[in-house]
């Protein structure tokens, strides 16, 4: 359920508003990019096309809202010629109750919602803003208001959407998938197991697998094997920890069996790895 319940602390504060079309598209940087502590809310004036949030492509349409939450990579497919024409206002010193400061949703959330009927109005805001953004020494307290009232539009479209959609206890595959590879990603110098990652994310271990192979292309624990060994290469090459270190701190059970593991990715054992690096960067070492 994405009900937003959660209100605001304080009012934020506006940080910018800009046009994005094909007159001004290569003034603005609409590629990939991430905003430290500033909330991005991007308006789809016309057109349609794709939008980049957190490494997950969403379609976009006239009258859809993109919520950018702070620290989360977002923007334009590069590889895609750019059809729409936009509208993006920034915010900072948003907190909503339960949330990382400047975020308006968690990362469960569908962060495209759709103005419906309101789209012509939204539309008519942003453009406002827009214009009246011009002169924020004058108008800055006017540019804020609007900018809060986006906002709280958006967070109303999204408690709407939640109200009306029919309430689907099954989480969607793709985001469960993800929800695993952050767990995954978190754990994975831990000595965890498939029924211990199905347990502690209340799922069983025969979807997990599957939907997790499903979006990736690679089942879950030969995911946690190839992280392990990547960050054990960064170990061996970077550091001067013996062999048996890094195996404990990532998780293995056994010297021998992080030695087999290695071997068996990467061709070599890690001693013989270690020493075929620094041979690399020293010729002259026998």
């Amino acid at each position: 359920n994405e009900m937003m319940t959660g209100r605001l602390d304080q009012l934020p504060e506006f940080v910018n508003c800009i046009l994005i079309d094909r007159m001004n598209n290569d003034k603005q940087s609409h590629l990939p990019h991430v905003h430290e502590k500033e909330l991005e809310l991007f308006y789809v004036h016309a057109g349609t096309g794709q939008y980049m949030v957190d490494n997950r492509l969403y379609p976009i349409r006239e009258g859809d809202i993109v919520i950018c939450n702070a620290g989360v990579l977002h923007g334009e497919e590069p590889s895609l010629v750019r059809q729409i024409h936009s509208y993006s206002v920034a915010m900072t010193g948003v907190q909503m109750e339960g949330l990382p400061p400047n975020c308006l949703i968690d990362y469960k959330t569908n962060p495209v919602v759709s103005c419906g009927q309101l789209a012509v109005h939204v539309g008519q805001l942003m453009q406002l803003l827009y214009l009246l953004s011009a002169d924020t020494a004058h108008l800055g307290n006017v540019c804020g208001s609007l900018a809060y009232s986006m906002l709280l539009l958006t967070q109303a479209l999204l408690n709407s959407r939640a109200r009306n959609e029919a309430i689907d206890e099954m989480e969607q595959p793709s985001v469960l998938a993800h929800r695993v590879r952050q767990y995954l990603d978190e754990h994975h110098s831990e000595q965890i197991t498939l029924r211990a990652v199905a347990e502690r994310l209340h799922i069983s271990e025969y979807y997990l697998a599957h939907v997790f192979k499903q979006e990736f292309g690679i089942p879950p624990m030969q995911y946690v094997m190839k992280r392990r060994i990547g960050e054990a290469q960064e170990l061996l090459m970077n550091t001067e920890l013996p062999v048996a270190e890094v195996a404990d701190r990532l998780g293995y059970s056994s010297v021998c069996h992080f030695n087999a593991m290695f071997k068996k990715n990467v061709g070599m054992p890690p001693g013989k790895f270690r020493q075929s690096f620094r041979k690399e960067e020293d010729p002259d070492q026998i």
